[in-house]
């Protein structure tokens, strides 16, 4: 059963009348793990902010966006705000940008639980307290008294996985989650990341150019180059028999740096991601 259907999505600048992402098509299915590929410019960020409208207002969007029957791309903005978070929940980038820098990071998520839970106040802070426990935090009121450049990227990723944590969606994109990080944050995040899909039964969209990350997470791939889909399928076929040239030159780049990871480090004794 297919929880989000995307069909015939178009994004362009108003201003300049250029095409961003062409024609897109794709579908996701309750429970699944599907990640979008491409390098920086290829659509996958701008894709992924169509789903839930977010994309600067210099841009425009057309077709199709189905949310378990809900077609999203006629709703009013009231509506949309509502499914925000609590249907959609979405995990930036640079985990930096999400959070206001002028207030603590606890404010932020007080006001979402507000906006979208029924929830008392002891209970927000309750349930708040348990899923940043859950995500490794041995102080949860500490942390949410910080302010935003008091925290490491790490650290911030992990409040907005809590935060998806309590809030449940039914689908979580996330946006580039590793990028900004070091490695062993990266392994930690992806773990946190494996371990909300686990809990929740969510599906999730994990957009990433790192192919190490989604050969471990996702049960599908989508291929984008130049705002098109040029490749979509399982894993292991996008893995193994890619066929479209880009995908298998994405592919064996990344394999290319595996063995020249494995070179440094004295040998084979490096297992491939």
């Amino acid at each position: 059963m297919n929880i989000l259907e995307v069909e015939h999505l178009k994004i362009w600048d108003s201003l300049t009348g250029r095409i961003l992402v062409t024609d897109s098509s794709f579908h996701l299915s309750q429970g699944e793990c599907l990640a979008i590929v491409g390098e920086s410019g290829s659509g996958k960020s701008l894709t992924c902010r169509a789903l839930l409208r977010l994309n600067r207002s210099g841009l425009r969007q057309s077709g199709d966006i189905i949310l378990n029957g809900i077609n999203l791309s006629g709703l009013p903005e009231k509506e949309m705000r509502k499914l925000r978070g609590n249907r959609l929940c979405m995990i930036m980038q640079n985990g930096m940008r999400a959070f206001d820098p002028s207030r603590p990071v606890g404010a932020h998520l007080r006001e979402t639980l507000a906006v979208h839970t029924p929830w008392s106040r002891s209970e927000r802070s309750e349930n708040v307290k348990r899923a940043m426990e859950s995500v490794g935090f041995n102080d949860p009121c500490a942390v949410l008294a910080r302010y935003p450049h008091e925290l490491s990227g790490g650290m911030l990723q992990r409040v907005m996985i809590a935060l998806a944590i309590v809030l449940e969606p039914d689908i979580l994109i996330a946006d580039e989650p590793t990028t900004a990080l070091d490695a062993v944050t990266q392994f930690e995040v992806v773990e946190q990341f494996e371990q909300l899909r686990s809990r929740l039964g969510s599906s999730m969209i994990f957009v990433s150019h790192d192919l190490g990350v989604v050969k471990r997470i996702a049960d599908r791939v989508l291929v984008m180059k130049d705002g098109e889909i040029i490749e979509q399928g399982e894993t292991g076929e996008i893995f193994s028999s890619a066929q479209h040239p880009y995908t298998r030159y994405l592919v064996s780049s990344k394999m290319a740096l595996q063995r020249h990871f494995r070179q440094l480090m004295g040998g084979d004794g490096v297992a491939e991601g």
